[in-house]
């Protein structure tokens, strides 16, 4: 049975979480507090902590939401075959990413400045390469780890040049024509495999 406690736990989570999200896209990582985080929600700092044990694990979760929305964007696909469930897992990502130039920024600022927030966040992306690399051996590419470790390297190098300028195109924009040059050549590999085979 949820208690009202529990409700108004859940509420005040979700309540700092948009808060420090809504934050880190205004002021970036390093000008967003804990204080001001707390201030915008109407709680004493002391709040926060029963919530989060840092700024950084609100970081985590907003990976984790990301990373989240990948993995089921990726298994909705699945039914139309393994590229479009690896199109559909990087896409996905893109989107996340590119919703704010600033909250981008904050999360590769707190990535850069902690090896255990870069750890964390590493294990998370780990996950979802794990299922492009099942997917891509579904694919049948000639080397699955490669391929996934390719489209993930994309949208990585994609995401750090959408928050390092402020001039550049959107994410999508950016991310969909290395994933289908990716996709296409694995594609282009594997038609000559098929055309060798039946000589």
């Amino acid at each position: 049975m949820v208690t009202a406690r529990k409700l108004q736990a859940d509420s005040t989570r979700k309540k700092l979480f948009a808060a420090a999200v809504q934050l880190f896209a205004a002021h970036g990582y390093h000008a967003t507090t804990v204080d001001a985080i707390a201030r915008r929600v109407g709680v004493a700092k002391g709040t926060f902590f029963v919530h989060f044990p840092t700024k950084d694990a609100v970081i985590l979760r907003l990976l984790a939401v990301q990373t989240g929305a990948a993995r089921a964007a990726r298994d909705a696909a699945l039914g139309e075959g393994p590229h479009a469930a690896l199109r559909a897992a990087v896409m996905t990502l893109s989107a996340q990413a590119g919703a704010s130039r600033e909250l981008s920024r904050a999360v590769l600022a707190a990535t850069l400045d902690s090896a255990e927030v870069a750890h964390d966040a590493n294990a998370l992306f780990g996950v979802v390469l794990d299922d492009m690399i099942v997917d891509a051996r579904a694919a049948r590419a000639r080397d699955p780890e490669r391929l996934a470790r390719g489209l993930l390297a994309a949208y990585l190098g994609a995401a750090y040049h959408f928050a390092a300028s402020r001039d550049s195109e959107g994410m999508t924009e950016l991310v969909a024509p290395l994933v289908e040059a990716l996709l296409e050549q694995e594609g282009s590999r594997e038609a000559a495999r098929r055309r060798r085979r039946r000589r």
